[in-house]
């Protein structure tokens, strides 16, 4: 009962603290929102190639010509729009100078096709559509000849494009820029619990209620346990309330499996705040604590891509970048989101809780001594003095 009375005791004075709730709640949804609206076009996988202007001269005749203007109009669909070129117009200097992305001379014969090399990639679109209107064209020819009441069959039922069945080996699914930043700002506040348990013990000291602790009839593994407790349902709640506003406000993707992503979370906040305690009895002043942790915490975030992707290509680099906690556990979650790779948590969760027992068992060993709770003073002996008249 004294570890429930110790944990809500906890939870009240973080959630008092509006500070506290700015800086927990606040700064990463804002976060995720200037990053993700600002940052989108770097997250867009999707290339548009924009219109097709191609010009041309029609000198066909007879049932060519009707199949050619048949051709013009459904390239219009595709966002290729012709323009018949004038008496007075060199196609070919048109496309040179950039005015056209391609020009076609089409007669009976065939079609000559000249490209804008400059542009490649339009070329090389007009080039694949005016080929397969000249194979179809052909085809019909051929039928023609052969059995000319099925030659128009050829043409009107030649609009498939279901022949090849195309399946990519890398999954299309990435996130998007709400979705990173979604995941990277949700993963860096739990982190972050970690300052406010650098002050767990350090603050009863400060706020002079060590002494009443001590004298209390609670034991202090009690007392340990409550306030780790307190403090990661405080963190938790923090971390529940962004991804519940990133999901339904911002409708970032948080996939099928929102369990085993809050267990990875869980492990997250259960590491910051082992963290946080272990370095606040490492470290000898309560200043020296907090910038150990803050130093920590903005690198981890820094090469964990909190505020940007970091692809590492050296084995330097990636090695750096994998000393981030945030690096393992974005990894775990992307994979969970993306990939529905359930294994991917695993590594996740046990270096999480391996290092929370590390720091963890540093914390109860310095508090199980006198001196994790209270740091004992040198105690003048009090003197008196009689004066004697002489």
């Amino acid at each position: 009962m004294n570890i429930v009375n110790i944990a809500i005791k906890e939870i009240k004075r973080e959630f008092r603290d509006v500070r506290t709730l700015v800086f927990m709640l606040a700064f990463p949804i804002v976060l995720i929102l200037i990053l993700g609206t600002a940052l989108s076009h770097a997250f867009d996988s999707t290339i548009s190639i924009g219109d097709i202007h191609v010009l041309y001269k029609d000198k066909t005749a007879g049932e060519f010509s009707t199949n050619v203007h048949t051709f013009i109009k459904e390239a219009k669909k595709f966002d290729i729009h012709f323009k018949k070129a004038s008496h007075h117009m060199d196609g070919r200097k048109e496309v040179q100078q950039g005015n056209y992305d391609g020009y076609m001379e089409i007669s009976n014969n065939g079609i000559q096709l000249y490209t804008n090399k400059n542009n490649s990639v339009n070329g090389s679109i007009i080039q694949g559509m005016a080929a397969t209107f000249a194979d179809k064209y052909n085809l019909f020819t051929t039928v023609a000849k052969m059995n000319p009441n099925q030659a128009n069959s050829v043409l009107n039922n030649g609009n498939r494009d279901n022949y090849i069945q195309e399946t990519s080996l890398h999954s299309k699914r990435q996130p998007g820029a709400m979705d990173y930043y979604a995941i990277t700002m949700t993963t860096m506040i739990a982190l972050y619990g970690a300052i406010s348990a650098s002050y767990l013990i350090r603050g009863e000291r400060t706020r002079k209620t060590a002494d009443r602790l001590l004298a209390a009839p609670i034991h202090k593994s009690e007392f340990f346990i409550g306030k780790i407790l307190g403090s990661m349902v405080t963190n938790l709640l923090c971390v529940a309330i962004v991804i519940a506003f990133s999901k339904f406000v911002f409708k970032a993707n948080w996939g099928n499996h929102l369990l085993l992503v809050f267990i990875v979370l869980f492990t997250e906040v259960l590491f910051a705040v082992s963290f946080g305690l272990g370095i606040s009895y490492i470290a000898r002043t309560e200043g020296a604590a907090r910038i150990i942790v803050m130093v920590v915490i903005q690198l981890a975030s820094f090469f964990g891509g909190a505020y940007f992707k970091i692809d590492a290509t050296s084995k330097i680099a990636r090695l750096i970048t994998h000393f981030s906690p945030l690096t393992w556990v974005n990894k775990a979650i992307t994979k969970l989101i993306y990939a529905n790779d359930l294994s991917a948590s695993f590594p996740a969760i046990i270096l999480n809780v391996g290092l929370s027992a590390l720091f963890l068992i540093i914390t109860g060993m310095s508090l199980m001594r006198r001196e994790g709770l209270y740091h004992a003073r040198p105690v003048l002996a009090n003197k008196s003095y009689i004066k004697k008249d002489v």
